[in-house]
C-alpha cells in the first residue's frame, strides 16, 4: 500500500512532501550497506516492465540515486528531490525504506509517478557490467542504472524555480524555458537549455542538465529564463543570475518581468481568456505624492462595463458611477458621481479626492509591467492600478 502524507517544507519553492512507505509485510534488514553500493551514485538508464516495454528518462542525470555508507539514500526525481533509507541482507537482497519527497509538478512525459509508486518493491539488486540493476518483487520490472562521474555525483545540473509578481494564472499554451550559458567572452555561449510545456502556475520548477566537461571554473555562467505563449514573450528575466563558479552554488531562484508594450492586454484568467481594460475590476495601487491606503479598509478600485459603456467602482469610502468613452488608447471618464459618506479615516478621505479627481483628468491608457496606468494629456501617469480577479 502506497500512502501520501502532507507534512513540512523540504524546499523553499516546493510546498508539499510526499512520504511513501514500503508494503506492511516487508522487513528492514538489520546489516546496512555493501562494498558495491555504499558511497556510490547511479543515474537512470532505462526501465524495462514485465510485458518487455522499455522506458527511457529524456535525461538521464535528472533521475539519479545516492547510497550513503550509513544507511541513507537520496535521489532526484526528475524535478523533485527525496531521501530514505537503504539496507540489504546480502544476496542481491536490497529493501529501501520509505521514501520522503517534494511535490513539485514536473512537466509532461516526467517518469517522477512511475518511480516513486514502485520504489517500494524494489527488492533485489545487481551490479553487472559497471551497471547496477534493481528488480521490483514478483518480477514487476527491472530499472537500469549506470556509474555517476566524480563531477557528475556532485552534480552537474542547475536547479531552482521561476516566479513572477503579477497575480493572474498561465493559460494552457504557456512554455516555460530556461538556459544556462557562458559569458565569459563577448558574446555569451549556450551550454544547455530546458523547454517545460504546460509549466502550470508558479513557482515553477525546473532542472538545466549540463555536461560537466564544458565548464571551466575561471569562466562566469548565468542562467535566464522566459514564459512565451503562442510564441510571444510574457514573461522574462531582466537581470543574469550567476550560478556554478567563483564559490556560487547550483541552485537559483528567478525572478521574472512582465513584457509588455502600451496596449497590450493583461493574460492571465484560468480559461486562458486575456484580461482587457474593459470588464476588469482594477484595485488603485498608487497616485502621485499621495499616500494610498487600504489595509483593512475597501481599496479605491473601478470597473469599466463594456456592454453599456457604465464605470462602477469606489474611491475608498463612496460608490462612484458614471460612464466612459473608449477609442483605442483613448480614454475618458465622463458624468462620474459619488455618495457623500465621510471617511473615519482622514488619510483615506485624502486618497479619495485624489483619485476622483485623477478619473477626470484621464485622456488616455496604458498597460505597464501587467498594471494599468491612467494618463493626463501632457503624458503624466495620474493613477496606477492592478487587476483583481
Amino acid at each position: 500500500m502506497i500512502r501520501h502524507l502532507a507534512g513540512r517544507i523540504l524546499l523553499p519553492q516546493l510546498a508539499v512532501l510526499l512520504v511513501v512507505t514500503a508494503p506492511s509485510s516487508a522487513q528492514l534488514p538489520g546489516r546496512l550497506g555493501t562494498p558495491g553500493l555504499a558511497g556510490s551514485s547511479w543515474q537512470l538508464v532505462s526501465f524495462q516492465a514485465s510485458d518487455g516495454r522499455v522506458t527511457t528518462p529524456p535525461i538521464r542525470s535528472n533521475y539519479t540515486i545516492s547510497f550513503g555508507s550509513d544507511g541513507r539514500v537520496s535521489a532526484q526525481i526528475d524535478c523533485n528531490r527525496g531521501n530514505g533509507t537503504w539496507a540489504t541482507s546480502g544476496n542481491g537482497q536490497l529493501t529501501f525504506g520509505p521514501l520522503a519527497t517534494t511535490r513539485a509538478q514536473c512537466p509532461r512525459g516526467s517518469l517522477y509517478d512511475s518511480i516513486v509508486r514502485n520504489w517500494p518493491y524494489v527488492r533485489y539488486y545487481s551490479i553487472r557490467n559497471g551497471h547496477l540493476f534493481l528488480t521490483l518483487q514478483g518480477n514487476g520490472g527491472v530499472y537500469e542504472f549506470e556509474p555517476m562521474t566524480g563531477s557528475q555525483a556532485l552534480g552537474s545540473a542547475v536547479r531552482g524555480s521561476a516566479t513572477y509578481s503579477d497575480r493572474f494564472l498561465l493559460p494552457r499554451t504557456a512554455v516555460f524555458e530556461a538556459t544556462l550559458e557562458d559569458v565569459s567572452g563577448t558574446q555569451s555561449e549556450l551550454i544547455a537549455r530546458i523547454r517545460n510545456e504546460q509549466p502550470g502556475n508558479v513557482p515553477i520548477p525546473f532542472v538545466i542538465s549540463y555536461d560537466a566537461s564544458r565548464i571551466v571554473q575561471n569562466h562566469s555562467y548565468f542562467v535566464r529564463g522566459r514564459i512565451l505563449v503562442n510564441g510571444s514573450v510574457w514573461f522574462t528575466t531582466d537581470v543574469n543570475y550567476p550560478v556554478l563558479t567563483g564559490g556560487r552554488g547550483s541552485d537559483v531562484q528567478l525572478l521574472l518581468r512582465r513584457v509588455g508594450s502600451s496596449g497590450t492586454p493583461l493574460p492571465g484568467r484560468s480559461d486562458g481568456t486575456p484580461i482587457t481594460l474593459e470588464n476588469t475590476y482594477w484595485r488603485l495601487i498608487s497616485l502621485p505624492n499621495t499616500l494610498v491606503r487600504s489595509n483593512g479598509q475597501q481599496a479605491a478600485n473601478f470597473t469599466l462595463h463594456s456592454s453599456n459603456k457604465t464605470v462602477t467602482g469606489s474611491g475608498g469610502c463612496n460608490r462612484i458611477t458614471g460612464s466612459y468613452t473608449l477609442s483605442g488608447d483613448r480614454l475618458s471618464f465622463v458624468r462620474t458621481l459619488s455618495t457623500a459618506m465621510a471617511c473615519a479615516d482622514p488619510v483615506m478621505t485624502n486618497t479619495e479626492q485624489v483619485f476622483l479627481k485623477a478619473l477626470l483628468k484621464v485622456t488616455r491608457w496604458r498597460i505597464s509591467a501587467a498594471n494599468l496606468e491612467l494618463l493626463d494629456d501632457a503624458g503624466r501617469v495620474v493613477a496606477t492600478f492592478e487587476p483583481v480577479y
